[in-house]
């Protein structure tokens, strides 16, 4: 037994400097434009709930809408054990039923609603629940945690300047409460380490992310290039383990003309702090609307989804199917596969 634990000590202390979660966690993002999409939303029309991705898109012309969305992930029965642990009600069976099991998982779930007209939108989400463990080691499971509860509001504004160029401006404040750490299941167990292992932090954030569009008119496949800039911002406490650094997102996307329905294709890449190929940072992405009905992909070298809508009558319904290959922080191929589902009314 001390042998055992020995070698999950020091298995911990050689990726305790790794430790990270998902860089879509802290955009503070949960829908099905920016989970089908990825980071081609930042350059495609195709969908937008909510606000757009990039502020600047805002500007173009388009009626004033109110919309709401409620949006979760298949493992949405995680969320009360969730909800439980970052409210220090922490017990055995809450900490089986999240961890009993052998591969990584992730989960979401947001209630959002805004509205959005020509040149300015705003939205806020008074709950978003992430989850994320990365189990390794099955001998001893080794566990990353992150469980965050957050408040999002969103404001955007945008204008056309000249020459088929537009700009916008998202002011984005998060307030998130959340658990971030590593351990061992047998740890887990024991009730008087589950204060330290469960220990709920705190931070507050406001972004302030640009976005630039060029969109000549009457052009017959309608070219758009943009530029968009998030997490640009402060944050009151830093995390290391939070990414929290800016990312640039530039793209392009053309609408090639068919005889039935609209098809649009895009791709962005992605400049960012921490990637290890540089294929990591490019994204495809597909969008083909038909009716009451839209058909949409996107892939980078190691994920790739694939979503449906249904939009009749101001009631948008979708499904999205997630999968993400990745190599853990023991050099374990590991992956995740989930289903996120959103329900949403426009009028």
């Amino acid at each position: 037994m001390k042998t055992a634990g020995f070698v999950g000590l020091l298995l911990m202390a050689l990726s305790a400097q790794a430790i990270e979660v998902p860089r879509s966690i802290p955009l503070g993002t949960s829908d099905f434009t920016h989970r089908s999409l990825g980071t081609t939303c930042y350059s495609m029309d195709a969908v937008v709930d909510g606000l757009p991705c990039n502020p600047a898109f805002a500007a173009k012309e388009r009626k004033a809408q109110l919309q709401t969305h409620i949006f979760f992930g298949n493992n949405v029965s995680y969320a009360q054990d969730v909800n439980d642990i970052l409210n220090n009600q922490t017990n055995q069976k809450n900490i089986e039923h999240l961890f009993n099991q052998t591969r990584s998982s992730e989960m979401e779930a947001n209630v959002e609603a805004g509205f959005l007209t020509e040149k300015f939108g705003i939205s806020f989400s008074p709950y978003r629940l992430s989850y994320f463990s990365l189990i390794r080691n099955s001998a001893l499971p080794i566990i990353t945690l992150y469980a965050g509860q957050e408040q999002v509001i969103r404001t955007q504004l945008a204008s056309y300047v000249q020459d088929d160029f537009y700009f916008g401006l998202q002011l984005r404040g998060v307030q998130r409460r959340f658990i971030l750490s590593e351990f061992t299941l047998t740890d887990a167990l024991v009730e008087n380490s589950q204060e330290d292992i469960f220990r709920v932090r705190e931070q507050k954030a406001l972004y302030f992310e640009p976005g630039l569009l060029w969109a000549p008119e009457e052009q017959a496949w309608s070219p758009q290039v943009s530029l968009t800039v998030t997490q640009l911002g402060a944050v009151d406490k830093k995390y290391t383990e939070l990414p929290a650094s800016p990312e640039a997102h530039l793209g392009t996307s053309v609408k090639p003309p068919i005889t039935y329905g609209e098809l649009e294709l895009g791709m962005t890449f992605t400049a960012q702090s921490r990637y290890e190929k540089w294929t990591e940072l490019i994204r495809v992405g597909v969008s083909y609307k038909l009716g009451a009905t839209q058909y949409v992909a996107s892939a980078t070298e190691n994920q790739y989804d694939l979503a449906f809508l249904l939009h009749y009558k101001g009631v948008r319904g979708g499904l999205t199917y997630d999968f993400r290959k990745f190599v853990n922080l023991v050099g374990e191929s590991d992956e995740v596969r989930t289903i996120y589902s959103q329900i949403g009314i426009e009028i």
